[in-house]
Formats: structure tokens, sequence, C-alpha cells
């Protein structure tokens, strides 16, 4: 597809397929997703899609999925993005393997994170979509976070934010998120990121139930179990940064 060699598939999800391929005009792997068929027509996911390449393409951090441009494929009529091959997992599938992580790995693979989003917000970049899926680690330990297609630039408009008042993931975002995307700023990242260290640490979300409307009542309230209740081994010095992390308010968080 352009440029690259397909050599085989490694993943799937509800916006396409991502393959395992060689760039040979640069002698390098990378890994390239394909915008599956029936959402090329879709504008806002296109969208979404364009900007996931240009953004990632834009920013260099060695904490963050570096991307090598976006392009479409007159003879296959498919839109792809090459982006840099991680080879390892995701948070997600550790948890799913293991059950939670341990203390100093969590701790190691959220600082990696931290510091991605401390560059990003620096140039007016948020998230949004923080969660152990977004997360790859490699065989060496590094984490990159991945997939910028929810961001937002503070200094942009963007007709994504127009189409539905909250998106993210559920589990992770924040309330005022929830209720309206456009109010996401860094503290919303904050808040997704604590979610996300609580999950590796204990095995469960901080804010679970069995719809979205369950979940949004428990954050609108800010209930659930502190991290060291859940899971002993934690200390309550981190514990507490959580608290301070998954507060209700944004300006009750890190700043």
């Amino acid at each position: 597809v352009g440029p690259y060699v397909l050599l085989r598939k490694i993943g799937e999800g509800a916006m396409g397929e991502v393959y395992y391929a060689y760039d040979e005009q640069n002698q390098r792997h990378v890994a390239v997703k394909i915008l599956a068929k029936h959402l090329q027509e879709n504008a806002a996911l296109v969208e979404r899609f364009i900007r996931e390449a240009n953004l990632a393409s834009r920013l260099s951090h060695p904490n963050l999925v570096r991307g090598y441009g976006t392009g479409f494929d007159e003879k296959r009529q498919a839109r792809f993005f090459a982006m840099e091959f991680v080879d390892g997992i995701s948070a997600q599938q550790y948890l799913d393997e293991h059950g939670r992580f341990a203390i100093e790995d969590a701790l190691h693979v959220i600082l990696d994170v931290a510091h991605a989003l401390e560059y990003a917000h620096a140039h007016n970049i948020i998230h949004r979509d923080i969660k152990p899926e977004n997360i790859l680690i490699t065989r060496s330990g590094v984490a990159k976070l991945t997939d910028l297609g929810l961001s937002k630039q503070i200094d942009q408009s963007s007709t994504l934010t127009d189409l539905r008042q909250g998106f993210g993931t559920p589990y992770y975002m924040p309330y005022e998120q929830a209720m309206n995307a456009r109010d996401a700023d860094a503290r919303s990242d904050i808040f997704a990121l604590g979610a996300t260290l609580y999950h590796m640490l204990t095995g469960r979300v901080p804010f679970d139930g069995k719809n979205h409307v369950e979940i949004l009542e428990k954050k609108e309230q800010g209930l659930y179990t502190p991290a060291h209740i859940v899971n002993s081994e934690i200390p309550e010095d981190l514990s507490a940064i959580l608290d301070r992390m998954l507060a209700r308010r944004p300006e009750d968080r890190f700043q």
C-alpha cells in the first residue's frame, strides 16, 4: 500500500487494520494502519485518522510513537498511515495476562507517559484518550504513548468536537470531558493518567459501572475506593497522589 510492503497483520480494530511493513525507500520496518473501507465516507472518522497521522508526524519524543506520514492508495482505494513499529505489547495486554503491574513497573511506565504528555502539552496538544490500550511497552521496557486521533490543539477548533458532546474512553476520562470534550485541558489528561495508573496498580478501574451513565454518576460524585485499600502493597503516599490526580474538580488536581 503506497510505498510500503505489507508483511503481516499485527492488529485489527474498529477503525481498521494494522500491518507490520517494510519501507523500502528508508530501509526500515514500520507499522501501517489502513482505515477500514466502510469508514472512508465518514468525514469525522477520516478527520480523526488524518489528525492522528499529522500530529504524530509533527511531534518527536522518545515516549511518543512517531508518525511517518499518511496517504491514499488509488489502486487499493485505501487510506493509510505509517508509523514507528513498536516491538512489544500494550499495557492493556499486560493487564489481561497478569492482572496488574508490580508497583515499580507501573510507575516506570506512567512516568514515561507523563514525559510524553509534558512534551505534547508544551506544544498545545491535549491527548484526550489516555488508557492502557494506548500505551505500548517495548521489549527494553520503554513506554510510548500512541493514538492521537482524539487529541485537541488548544489553539485550533475541530469539527470533531462539534459532533458529540463528550468522547474518549468512559473508564478513564474525567467528568468534564464526558460532559463536553471541548472542556478538556491538560488537567483532563492528568485525570486519565491517574485512572490508568490506578488500573495498573490495582487490576481494576477506579470508576466502574454497567454502562456509561453509571460510570458518569460515580465520577460526578467522585466515588471510588482508594488504591491502597484495594491493594495493601500500595504506599499511602502513592495513593494520595492518585487521589489528587483523580480529583473531581480540575483545579484540585496537579496543574
